[in-house]
């Protein structure tokens, strides 16, 4: 038996087994599946690239939120500033507590006074003239 021969007799043997139109519809059934796959497979990394662009987009806004304004000054500058009105501060309370102690003294100057005026207001100098000369004769 030839080669050709034998080949012939094993796809004639296997003829009985061999439904083309079964094959056929496998065939379709596959690359349907195959089709529905892909789309859905498309479907899926276009909802990724858009959350990944949605995830980008708020990657950038974190990054800028992040960063200090120019209008807002370092954090030396800032310290440098509390310390100068910490100063500024200390400076007024020295200068509040200097015109507490003149305004005190001032007041008591002043009430040392009111009195002397309220004695000189009592004092009749006619009637200690009048004392003076009684008590000379």
């Amino acid at each position: 038996m030839s080669v050709i021969a034998e080949a012939i007799k094993a796809i004639s043997d296997m003829f009985p087994i061999i439904d083309p139109e079964e094959d056929y519809l496998t065939i379709v059934a596959a690359e349907e599946k195959i089709a529905a796959t892909e789309s859905q497979r498309k479907r899926e990394i276009e909802e990724a690239q858009a959350n990944m662009k949605a995830l980008v987009k708020l990657l950038e806004a974190a990054r800028i939120s992040s960063k200090r304004p120019a209008s807002v000054p370092s954090e030396q500058a800032h310290a440098k500033v509390l310390n100068e009105l910490d100063r500024t501060k200390l400076d007024l309370m020295k200068s509040i507590s200097d015109m507490e102690s003149h305004v005190a003294s001032q007041e008591a100057e002043l009430t040392k006074l009111k009195d002397e005026a309220h004695r000189l207001e009592e004092y009749d100098p006619a009637a200690e003239h009048t004392k003076e000369l009684a008590g000379s004769a």
